[in-house]
């Protein structure tokens, strides 16, 4: 199951998202209203958790907003607030159920499990396909009642396929269905999980379950009529609606018994296998939650210690006799984030000892300082105390214990670091470093060299040394923060300056941190995956691909899905045009670069284009026919592949396909699987010529 989360408090998003993935949810975040309501109207959802308070758009507003546009899926409210009339407000605005902070990740996912089985839920919740059976619950398959080990997308791929067995589902609706928006795989990661499954389920003894529709996509193959229950008694009469983002067409009457309204939601990635737990005993579960507790605590240790930070500064200045409003600003919203946080930690106490000093915060009383001093001191003691009472482990982290983020990396794509410095040693030393963490290094000696380097190659995130001839590292990241492109690129700084005015100048030209030399191989890493994380976050929730410059998938589905709605509504053509990239990795990204560079210059203000993919860009033309769109966007397309490449042969790498609206489909889905199998390769040839 796919769920939403639009809470502005990173700390609270961040820990509610791991232990949401880790029950087999996938899970998509917002930081604020606006993108919450992009999100939202954007992708199919199961359910939506909104704070009230939220900027941009606050909570009630965005229930109200969802209700009014159709949304009928599952709201849950999180919220500070307690009173009867923030529920009766919150309630009458569209939400299904309301939960008052501090609270326990017990009671969330309980919650939102009672939203899901709405309406309530069959005696018999088993999927059955013949001899194999799906336990939602358990999150177990079975095949004559053996249990199959399957990875998580594997088992969402099979319980989507059992819940729907009418259902077409294209590659498409299967990556919108299972992936969150920041994965954004392409199509052969579904043909590479169908084919496991398949090879999975033969070898526990069971048949063919799935099967291919040519040109269309995949659906569970007819049960044969030797396999049909004998009798319905599993069955139930009514059918509920299908949940919010299940594709449309499922035939009504289906028996319930095979398509069900899901109690539990599809599993995501992870290494574990989906089978039931084994019983611990108590000590041992206790054990095992005081651990993952003190992990998760461990984590986001740095962002907890930052608001402490804010509310002793406030102390201090009550002390003093004199509290500005800057100082109460921050202290209040450091507060209300810690009462929103803790409690995922197990401080309960401590989550409402923040609550009292936002409060206190709200309406200061001078002549009360000394109990604001009082209850600041409590929360530092109960923090430092760890959860639980557990002292919590040393902040610094062994370099053995980040193999999981390396091994990861490193299984599939791999992080780019381009390195300036013109000291061989440093060079030398990262290039041996970062390998075997997943990290790829660029290194480059020479400052002045550093926007072709971008171009050629854009990297994940840049490493900046202070001191170098021609053009100093403060140069280098001011230049970078002057353009779009760049905005949320991570920069670090490696330096032998502890001056504190000179790293307040790092960090007033743009940097995200620095670190000083000689370098200590546990703090590199760490601080580079922490920035390149944030990055990523940044990237998507900026909209902007970094390889290319363009919208990314996230944002750019919600510019073509907003004018495919506008030719819908005024009778105006929509044509969606296909370009694809099929070259080896080391030019498959500066063509693609080159690619979108000269698109933009062809495109109209109001039309959209868009990154799709690590090969692929989308360009979405309103009241233009698709051969004059093509013939427009050629010579462009021929201009870059000939710059980037340099060889009249390579246009065998380059396809331009595409699709209108309404002759090709009435969706985005639609168009774009047309244009997908209209593939053909880019001549260049006469940019007038017929359009693949």
């Amino acid at each position: 199951m796919k769920l939403l989360l639009v809470d502005d408090d990173d700390i609270l998003i961040g820990q509610l998202t791991s232990d949401l993935a880790s029950q087999n949810y996938v899970v998509d975040t917002a930081g604020d209203g606006l993108l919450g309501w992009e999100y939202a109207t954007a992708a199919p959802y199961d359910l939506i958790v909104l704070d009230i308070d939220l900027p941009g758009l606050d909570g009630v507003s965005l229930c109200q907003r969802l209700r009014q546009t159709g949304y009928a899926g599952p709201i849950l409210l999180l919220t500070g607030r307690s009173s009867s009339t923030d529920k009766v407000q919150g309630l009458n605005a569209g939400a299904d159920d309301y939960l008052v902070k501090p609270y326990t990740l017990g009671e969330l996912t309980a919650r939102i499990r009672a939203l899901l089985r709405r309406p309530p839920a069959v005696c018999d919740l088993s999927l059955r396909w013949g001899s194999l059976q799906l336990n939602p619950n358990a999150g177990q398959v079975t095949i004559a009642d053996r249990p199959v080990v399957l990875s998580p997308k594997e088992y969402g791929l099979l319980e989507l396929f059992l819940r729907y067995p009418d259902r077409i589902f294209s590659n498409t609706v299967l990556l919108e269905r299972l992936w969150s928006a920041d994965e954004a795989p392409g199509e052969e990661t579904i043909r590479t999980h169908i084919k496991r499954l398949r090879r999975k389920l033969k070898q526990a003894g069971g048949d063919d379950v799935i099967e291919n529709v040519y040109s269309m996509g995949y659906r569970l193959r007819p049960l044969p009529p030797e396999m049909a229950p004998e009798t319905a008694e599993t069955f139930e009469s009514a059918t509920p609606a299908p949940p919010k983002g299940v594709p449309e067409g499922v035939p009504e009457g289906v028996p319930e018994g095979v398509i069900n309204r899901p109690a539990v939601p599809a599993p995501v990635e992870a290494p574990a296998p989906i089978l039931a737990a084994p019983d611990l005993d108590r000590a041992a579960q206790e054990q095992a939650a005081r651990a993952a507790a003190i992990a998760a605590f461990e984590r986001f240790r740095p962002a907890i210690d930052d608001r402490l930070a804010a509310l002793r500064q406030a102390a201090f200045a009550l002390r003093a006799g004199h509290l500005s409003e800057p100082v109460q600003a921050a202290a209040r919203t450091a507060a209300h984030k810690l009462a929103g946080s803790l409690g995922l930690f197990g401080f309960m106490e401590g989550s409402h000892l923040a609550r009292r000093l936002e409060d206190w915060l709200q309406a200061p009383n001078l002549a009360e300082g000394a109990l604001f001093v009082a209850l600041v001191d409590q929360l530092e003691q109960q923090v430092q105390a760890g959860p639980s009472g557990v002292a919590p482990a040393p902040a610094s982290t062994p370099v053995g214990s980040l193999s999981l983020h390396g091994l990861d990396r490193a299984s599939g794509d791999r992080y780019r670091v381009l390195a300036v410095d013109d000291d061989p040693a440093i060079l030398a030393q990262l290039q041996r470093l970062l390998p075997p963490w997943g990290l790829n290094v660029v290194p480059l000696d020479d400052p002045r060299q550093l926007w072709a380097s971008l171009e050629a190659s854009p990297p994940d995130l840049v490493l900046l040394d202070l001191d170098m001839p021609h053009l100093s590292g403060l140069d280098l990241c001011h230049q970078l923060r002057q353009g779009d492109r760049w905005q949320t690129l991570p920069v670090l700084f490696l330096t032998a300056c502890r001056d504190p005015a000179t790293i307040y100048r790092l960090y007033q030209t743009g940097a995200d941190d620095y670190l000083p030399k000689p370098i200590l191989e546990p703090e590199l890493i760490n601080r580079l995956f922490q920035r390149l994380e944030r990055g990523r976050l940044l990237q998507t929730l900026a909209g902007t691909d970094p390889t290319t410059g363009l919208a990314n998938r996230q944002k750019g589905t919600i510019e073509l899905d907003l004018l495919l709605h506008l030719a819908q509504r005024y009778g105006q053509p929509f044509s969606l045009v296909r370009v694809e990239v099929a070259q080896p990795a080391h030019l498959a990204q500066p063509l693609l670069s080159a690619l979108g560079q000269a698109l933009v210059g062809r495109v109209r203000s109001g039309d959209a284009i868009a990154c799709w993919s690590k090969s692929e860009i989308l360009v979405g033309v309103l009241d233009t026919d698709l051969t004059t769109t093509q013939a427009q966007l050629r010579p462009a397309l021929e201009s870059a592949l000939a710059t980037a490449i340099g060889v009249r042969s390579a246009s065998s790498g380059l396809y331009l396909s595409g699709a209108t609206y309404p002759e090709d489909g009435c969706r985005l889905a639609e168009l774009y699987q047309m244009a997908c199998q209209r593939r053909g390769s880019l001549p260049l040839t006469n940019p007038r010529g017929q359009p693949s």
